[in-house]
């Protein structure tokens, strides 16, 4: 666990009884750490890493140590058969030729009832017996293989795999970007319907007030109960307005707790406000598509798609590979004479694929296939991918605009609901009327809340379309 998780932890019991202070970044810096998201997105990266040092080490010789061990019990016994057998003399040229009998007359040689020549000699071999026991055969020795040519095998299989490195560290930016953007949302609608709060909190005092003045005037006779009995009525909508907020503030403070780690019960400070601008650097960032993580992904598919076209061919390429070994056994026992012995080896291998009845032609259109459907899906996806950043453009562009028109209409709801309040105090103005002033005057100051939140989030929309979040 991270240092800043395990600090964390150990004040946890003090946090919960203390308002914690949270400002944007810290919140989006303890959403990350308490990501299971990125913890797995890391670990899928690292196992990427690892991928790639296996399939390099496929460049080296391996060394092993082989051994065997056989036991046996029973004994093999062999005979071979001995008999006569014919005899050779030195020629005249000094070679062996046979020793056969010649007639004196006819000076050839004797033929036999059998139809073969008589040899004037023979030689008797007796009867074989040969023993084979296997009890306790053993051998041991190293072992060196070294692939020479696999056809590009292990090139493609690495090349794939740094490939899959590359796509792990762009899913964990996506997967960032995610987290971010979620925790920006909520951290701004917690600052929402704080505002919110506020508001409805002063609407109800204004109301209120009313409502007392309105109680205190009918005592005297100034004032209908109509007009005690319509205050009322909007008294008890400031209450449950008020109450709504109250519990969606709740709500709101939870589900940012849930996102940065903290105990749901948590209270929690923020340090930001809603501003009324952004960052003017915004409109002059590069919007270039190429720099959202999950176009490199689409890309960094394409080259794995190469990748796996070059694997499939290797399998129908020639294949060399040479293997070398050194060792020592014995054990096996004849006529029940043991000779150990220690013995070097080496082979090549060559495997050269002739016939496979159409069989890598076919894996191989497959796979380039397979690479035209990634390029098509790059192709469709860039093209979302820019209709999204424009559209999030424009909606930055109205979220300022609307922080403007929602500035002036409360400035005008407030100017109005004073000049009610005014009329209605010396009897130009009707209850209803200044009721619903009063009604406005909250409406406008909940929209321009709502038009600050929505310019944050737009902000962060932005960002994450062109891939800066």
């Amino acid at each position: 666990m991270k240092t800043y998780s395990i600090f964390f932890f150990l004040l946890l019991p003090a946090i919960l009884r203390a308002q914690v202070e949270l400002n944007l970044n810290l919140c989006r810096q303890m959403a990350l750490e308490s990501s299971k998201e990125i913890d797995i997105a890391d670990r899928q990266q690292q196992r990427a890493v690892l991928e790639a040092k296996a399939y390099r080490a496929e460049y080296l010789p391996k060394l092993s140590a082989v051994g065997l061990g056989i036991y046996n019990q029973k004994k093999y016994n062999y005979k071979l058969k001995g008999g006569y057998l014919p005899t050779y003399k030195p020629g005249a040229g000094g070679q062996l030729e046979p020793n056969v009998l010649i007639d004196p007359e006819t000076q050839k040689p004797v033929i036999g009832p059998d139809g073969e020549p008589v040899f004037q000699e023979y030689a008797f071999l007796p009867d074989i017996r040969i023993r084979l026991g296997l009890r306790g055969v053993y051998a041991a020795g190293l072992q060196l293989e070294q692939p020479i040519y696999m056809g590009g095998k292990v090139k493609a299989a690495y090349e794939m795999a740094k490939v899959g490195e590359s796509i792990a560290g762009e899913n964990i930016r996506l997967n960032r970007s995610d987290i971010l953007l979620s925790t920006d949302e909520a951290y701004w609608q917690l600052l929402q319907i704080q505002e919110q709060v506020l508001a409805a909190a002063k609407y109800k005092e204004v109301v209120q007030a009313l409502l007392k003045n309105l109680q205190d005037a009918r005592q005297v006779g100034m004032a209908t109960e109509n007009d005690v009995l319509k205050a009322q009525v909007r008294y008890n909508e400031a209450e449950l307005l008020l109450q709504r907020a109250e519990n969606g503030r709740v709500l709101a403070r939870m589900n940012l707790c849930r996102l940065v780690g903290l105990n749901l019960d948590t209270e929690v400070h923020l340090q930001d406000t809603l501003s009324e601008t952004v960052d003017p650097t915004i409109w002059t960032l590069d919007s270039n598509v190429t720099q959202r993580p999950d176009y490199n992904i689409l890309k960094y598919e394409i080259d794995l798609k190469e990748r796996q076209v070059a694997l499939t061919q290797s399998d129908f390429l020639p294949q060399i590979g040479l293997t070398a070994g050194y060792g020592y056994g014995g054990g096996l026992k004849l006529n029940g004479d043991d000779e150990a012995s220690a013995t070097f080896t080496a082979m090549a291998a060559v495997r050269i694929p002739v016939f496979h009845w159409g069989e890598g032609r076919n894996k191989l259109r497959a796979a380039r296939l397979e690479g035209e459907i990634s390029r098509l899906n790059l192709e469709k996806s860039t093209d979302l991918m820019r209709l999204e950043i424009t559209s999030n453009r424009f909606n930055l562009e109205d979220a300022v605009t609307r922080v403007d028109i929602a500035r002036h209409a409360l400035r005008q709801a407030l100017e109005n609901l004073k000049v009610s309040n005014d009329q209605y105090q010396v009897g130009m103005e009707t209850l209803t009327s200044l009721l619903e002033a009063q009604a406005q005057w909250l409406q406008a100051w909940s929209q321009w809340i709502d038009a600050k939140a929505g310019l944050h989030l737009s902000e962060s929309q932005y960002l994450k379309a062109i891939g800066r979040l």
